[in-house]
């Protein structure tokens, strides 16, 4: 139903694509092949290949291949079906343009995906400790470091270091650019974000829509593992995977992706229950339609209300998730989380407190901290918004 007082009208049915999903050869099916066929060739030749570096010095783990099969299903069947609606005039997209703050949220985010793949090719940064804590340019510090790259005012025992172009951003304990870490940590969100997205929210999704409309025993059976699933603490899963295989992103995304996302399903089973006897869908049962075919165009359409919220806010919570973890220490050495800059910072030495972890007061080295915790609250709080632009946007009981 409209929720304006306009009056009824019938809505435009696009047929040939109604045709199209009927077909065998799709272009989303084409996409996932082709790109499925990419990734394994690619795969073959790195394990079968005498050098161990894909391209350049980079050398892909476990993680990557998976974000790359990931990456795969998102664009066989996220952006090929945005891509054939984009010139709609109706179309969610066009909804999702006239609101400003889910606009700005998907440009941010896009952002971040972008500099998470590509920012890593640049290089490392290697590590100079004669730079460390060294200031943002515009800022000064009381704690010089051993070589300072900027203008130096002050005695020999009281002198203040100023920024220098040579690190815009300060540099951490071990000489790293902020720079370099932001776009460290963008690529261990970006990695949570589109394999969260490609596997673990279609799990989530399709558990919740068979058992609500399905009923009797597979809604019994599916209930019930999700009810022995959200018993089971993922971060004690976690740290008992720590403890025996040491700490990975890929094992962080086994544990919470396997046991997280059955609050979802809860959410999603709830929505289709009260969906499943609502006139339209008795109506497509009437007319021959399949069981899959209520199910996909009738039920879970009209169920994104609830569905695209509680999916932004497990990938976010994800996100969060992680940088806590990095933030304890619990983390890849390797790996320059978000939660591990701030913790470099959060750690050191606090005036008229017994520490060891540093002997900077926190106070003093606020750039270390400051600039990942705002990268990491603009990630959390762009998906908040973009996942409720979405829903207003896609919702088809509003007002389109």
């Amino acid at each position: 139903m409209r929720s304006d007082d306009s009056p009824p009208r019938f809505e435009d049915v696009d047929w040939d694509n109604v045709e199209r999903s009927r077909t065998v050869a799709t272009t989303e099916r084409a996409t996932l092949l082709l790109g499925a066929a990419l990734v394994g060739g690619l795969y073959a030749y790195n394990r079968t290949s005498a050098d161990p570096f894909l391209v350049g010095r980079w050398q892909p783990a476990a993680i990557d291949w998976l974000f790359a099969a990931a990456s795969v299903l998102i664009a066989a069947y996220g952006l090929v079906p945005l891509a054939r609606r984009v010139d709609s005039p109706d179309s969610w997209l066009s909804l999702l343009r006239s609101r400003p703050a889910p606009t700005a949220a998907a440009a941010f985010l896009l952002a971040l995906l972008a500099v998470g793949i590509v920012g890593p090719l640049a290089g490392a940064s290697s590590i100079r400790f004669q730079h460390a804590f060294h200031p943002p340019v515009g800022f000064a510090s009381t704690v010089p470091p051993q070589e300072c790259l900027g203008t130096v005012t002050g005695g020999p025992f009281d002198s203040v270091c100023h920024g220098s172009w040579e690190y815009p951003l300060g540099t951490n304990e071990r000489g790293h650019p902020l720079g370099f870490l932001l776009v460290e940590g963008a690529r261990v969100a970006a990695y949570l974000l589109v394999i969260a997205a490609a596997f673990v929210v279609p799990l989530a999704a399709a558990v919740g829509v068979v058992a609500g409309f399905r009923g009797g025993r597979v809604d019994d059976l599916l209930s019930a593992y999700v009810d022995v699933q959200l018993s089971l603490p993922a971060v004690l899963l976690y740290f008992v995977g720590y403890t025996y295989y040491g700490p990975s992103l890929l094992l962080l995304l086994a544990t919470f992706g396997l046991l997280s996302w059955g609050g979802i399903a809860r959410l999603v089973r709830s929505e289709v229950i009260q969906r499943r006897e609502d006139g339209y869908v008795l109506v497509a049962r009437s007319l021959g339609a399949s069981e899959w075919d209520v199910a996909r165009r009738h039920v879970l359409p009209n169920s994104t209300n609830t569905l695209v919220p509680a999916a932004f806010q497990l990938l976010a919570l994800f996100v969060l998730i992680e940088a806590g973890i990095a933030f304890l220490g619990f983390h890849e050495l390797g790996t320059y989380s978000w939660g591990s800059t701030i913790s470099e910072a959060t750690n050191a030495a606090v005036a008229g407190q017994l520490q060891s972890r540093a002997d900077v007061p926190a106070a003093d080295v606020w750039w270390v901290s400051t600039l990942p915790a705002l990268a990491l609250t603009a990630t959390l709080f762009s998906l908040k918004t973009l996942g409720d632009g979405i829903r207003d946007a896609l919702d088809p009981r509003g007002d389109r």
